[in-house]
């Protein structure tokens, strides 16, 4: 290998801190820059779906100690669904159900978000992730090797550039702005963990996924199962020096809508959604539910307000349009944003993974991105296919047709 490959990693999230854990497994060295000044500067979300794909990227691209680690920290559950009624709290009517039926129902874990970024953290030392590296502009040398600026003045260089800094990602803005255009689909979520009470566990069933379906305004909350944990963690706070919540007491929900429904008066803005506070999103949530049934709306009573906030939805385009491949490449929602559906970090981790596989047959340069970015296209479009799909049944997700580019 050339003693000068180096892979930059922009983005300290799932899918780029998965993809420096497989290139520190195999000896290719890399840093991540995160513009966050520490790794416990923000709350890093709620539970995630590993499905088999990214089940399989997690077993690659961990050490084999690591990845005993997460199996013993998360739990195993089969995907299934339960199907409710918002107003009576009887099973949905069946065509009320989405009819996406994954082919693989081997290898599904349910797992706390920010215990996994943790996991991920673990080993990495201060050369490998640096903080408060806010990403500002790259060039490309005419020998192909990429120079990276970041806000606070600092230059780095490397073989690689690998953008894995999300949705509103600069790296993109910079290299394929009109190959990849994030799309504002005109619906919002609220985000919420509510403390599981003896009421709510003998009415859902908190092992599987529950849907709750309204028609009237359309909309849908979606209740991940509580995570029955394998193990003591204490193994796990030993080596990732991280602090974890008790992960078995709460139940993560979201709460899918058109943008309308979350507006209190006809002079509601997006940015005053943006600006509520966690108290104020949580009791938008149980204004939005008032005609619910009371076992249902008990999600919504009980919630712990702190971890209540809104998010826009954004997707981008199924066709992800060919650019001329080179040594700046993206992974994750930098690229194939998608609507909530269970998919998107998933395919974020089999980016980490096939990025890993085609450095180690191919070498770190072109022809590995260039394959990779092949295959991303076609797995990538399919994923946004089938977030799609279940947007426009759980909260009548417009076409991307109607939709328009987000400005940012």
């Amino acid at each position: 290998m050339d003693y000068r490959t180096h892979v930059l990693i922009v983005g300290g999230g799932i899918g780029g801190l998965c993809l420096a854990q497989g290139l520190k497994k195999h000896g290719i060295p890399f840093t991540v820059f995160e513009r966050d000044p520490s790794p416990n500067y923000r709350t890093q979300g709620y539970r995630v779906r590993i499905n088999n794909d990214g089940y399989e990227a997690l077993k690659m691209n961990l050490s084999p100690e690591n990845f005993e680690v997460f199996l013993r920290a998360t739990g195993h559950f089969q995907p299934e669904f339960k199907y409710l009624d918002a107003e009576t709290g009887g099973t949905a009517p069946p065509n009320a159900q989405f009819s996406h039926k994954s082919s693989i129902t081997k290898n599904v874990f349910s797992a706390d978000r920010a215990m996994l970024r943790s996991l991920l953290l673990t080993d990495l030392n201060k050369n490998e992730i640096q903080y408060g590296m806010a990403f500002k502009s790259f060039h490309v040398q005419p020998n192909g090797r990429v120079e990276v600026t970041f806000e606070n003045g600092k230059i780095v260089e490397g073989s690689v550039l690998v953008g894995a800094d999300g949705t509103t990602s600069r790296v993109r803005r910079q290299y394929v702005p009109r190959a990849a255009t994030l799309l504002d689909t005109d619906s919002g979520a609220i985000y919420g963990k509510t403390l599981l009470t003896p009421e709510i566990e003998n009415f859902f069933e908190t092992d599987c996924t529950t849907m709750v379906i309204s028609k009237d305004p359309m909309m849908s909350l979606v209740m991940e199962p509580r995570c029955k944990i394998q193990a003591d963690l204490k193994e796990f706070a030993a080596i990732s020096n991280s602090d974890l919540p008790d992960l078995q007491n709460y139940i993560c929900w979201v709460l899918i809508a058109r943008a309308q429904h979350f507006h209190r008066n006809e002079e509601t803005t997006v940015q005053d959604l943006f600006s509520m506070t966690p108290a104020q999103v949580a009791n938008l949530s149980n204004d939005m539910t008032r005609d619910w049934c009371p076992q249902i709306r008990a999600i919504f009573e009980h919630q712990s307000p702190e971890w209540s906030s809104f998010l826009r939805i954004s997707t981008m385009s199924p066709e992800i349009l060919h650019w001329q491949p080179s040594t700046v490449t993206l992974i994750g929602d930098a690229v194939h944003t998608m609507a909530p559906a269970g998919i998107g970090c998933n395919t974020a981790l089999h980016d980490a993974q096939m990025l890993v596989t085609y450095f180690r047959e191919m070498g770190v340069g072109i022809d590995a991105i260039a394959q990779y970015e092949h295959n991303m296209r076609q797995y990538g479009s399919e994923g946004i296919c089938i977030s799609m799909d279940a947007g426009k049944m759980m909260y009548d997700l417009p076409a991307v047709e109607a939709m328009r580019a987000v400005v940012y």
